[in-house]
C-alpha cells in the first residue's frame, strides 16, 4: 500500500498509570479492535464566540496574547477508516484529565482534579497521549496520538509483547485505523516490520530510519493545559445553559 511518502523508495505531563491490572488479563494480540467512545471528533472551526469574547483590550490582555502566539502546539493524530502507518518515538505516554463539553467552537479541555468545571458536574476522563510520527502524510511529522484507558491498556500489553515490544521498538512500524462511529467505534493496530516497508508501503526503510533518528518524543509543552480563567468562563456558559 503506497502513502504519500512512498517518494523515499530508491533514494539514498506525567508517567502513565499502570492500567493492564483493571483491564484484564487477556492474552496478547498484534491487533487491536475494541469498542470505545469516539475520542477524535474535531473541535468545530466554524462557529464563533460573541464579539466581546473575541476583543479583548488593555496591555495585560496584550501580553498574554503575545505568550499565546509565541507557544506552538503539535498536531493531533486522527485515526480514520483508511489505514495509516505510523512510528512511536516512545513506548510511554503522557498522563492527563480532559473534559469534553457539549458546545460552539472549542469541545476539549485539559484540566486538573476539581477543576472550574469538575465542581459543576463536568467530570474530566484520564487520556493518555503518544508521540507517534505519522508516515501517512507528504511529508513525515510528529504528532499526538491521543487514547482512553482501555485503548492504552491494549497498547501497554503490545508494548511488552516479546513478538512486537516495545512499541517503539526500532524494526517495528505500525498500521493503525477505525472504523464505526460514537461509541460503535473500534481500533485496529497491527505492526509492520521494516523488512516490508518497501513492498507493502513503497517506503526506503534505510532512508526513513535515517529521518525518523533525528527526531525526539514529545513532551508536556505539546500539551496546552486550559488555564483557571478559560475553564471558569466555560463552567459559566454550563450553568446559564442550565
Amino acid at each position: 500500500m503506497a502513502t504519500g511518502y512512498g517518494n523515499m523508495k530508491g533514494n539514498t505531563v506525567s508517567q502513565a498509570p499502570n492500567v493492564s491490572s483493571y483491564l484484564g488479563t487477556d492474552p496478547v494480540s498484534p491487533v487491536i479492535s475494541e469498542v470505545e467512545e469516539d475520542l477524535f471528533i474535531e473541535d468545530s472551526e466554524s462557529d464563533f464566540p460573541d464579539r466581546s469574547s473575541v476583543i479583548q483590550t488593555g496591555w495585560a490582555a496584550a501580553k498574554r496574547a503575545v505568550s499565546e502566539a509565541s507557544k506552538s502546539f503539535t498536531t493531533d493524530f486522527r485515526f480514520d477508516e483508511d489505514v495509516q502507518l505510523v512510528k512511536f518515538l516512545s513506548a510511554e505516554p503522557m498522563s492527563f484529565l480532559q473534559h469534553w463539553v457539549n458546545r460552539p467552537g472549542k469541545k476539549s479541555f485539559v484540566g486538573w482534579d476539581n477543576d472550574p468545571l469538575s465542581r459543576v458536574g463536568n467530570k474530566p476522563e484520564r487520556k493518555f497521549a503518544f508521540s507517534v510520527v505519522n508516515l501517512s502524510d507528504e511529508v513525515p511529522q510528529i504528532q499526538l496520538m491521543t487514547v482512553g484507558v482501555r485503548l492504552c491498556g491494549q497498547l501497554e500489553k503490545l508494548n511488552a509483547d516479546k513478538k512486537v515490544g516495545p512499541i517503539d521498538r526500532a524494526d517495528i512500524y505500525w498500521a493503525v485505523s477505525k472504523s464505526g462511529i460514537g461509541t460503535k467505534t473500534s481500533y485496529s493496530i497491527m505492526p509492520v516490520k521494516e523488512r516490508d516497508l518497501a513492498e507493502d508501503w513503497d517506503l526506503d526503510p534505510v532512508q526513513l530510519s535515517s529521518v525518523i533518528s533525528k527526531m525526539k518524543p514529545l513532551g508536556p509543552d505539546a500539551l496546552r493545559v486550559s488555564t483557571n480563567a478559560e475553564l471558569e468562563e466555560i463552567a459559566r456558559e454550563l450553568l446559564a445553559g442550565q
